[in-house]
């Protein structure tokens, strides 16, 4: 689990700086209609979260069979942005050292 994790908010990481100049396209809303609709459209469900430092929440959600996945970064007062969303989750067997040079 704790590889799962790390990989989650390794990509959570590169999506939320990644997506920032996107910013005016980002989708809101209250977290709660958000999670509903993963389920409902995707059937992701939540497979990790870690909390940002200036208290906000990023959560990760993906679909087994669909193999999709969206990130939502969540506040205090229960509103949710959409991050980033793809196609093709997968999860690492174990994560990879780079060798030395590289």
């Amino acid at each position: 689990m704790t590889r799962r994790l790390a990989i989650a908010f390794a990509a959570a990481f590169v999506a939320v700086f990644l997506c920032a100049p996107a910013a005016a396209q980002t989708v809101c809303a209250d977290r709660d209609d958000v999670v509903q609709r993963l389920w409902d459209r995707w059937q992701e469900a939540q497979i990790a979260f870690g909390l940002v430092n200036d208290g906000r929440m990023i959560e990760v959600f993906v679909s087994s069979t669909s193999q999709s996945w969206t990130i939502l970064i969540s506040d205090a007062n229960g509103r949710s942005c959409v991050a980033g969303s793809g196609k093709n989750w997968s999860v690492l067997a174990a994560p990879t050292v780079p060798g030395k040079g590289t």
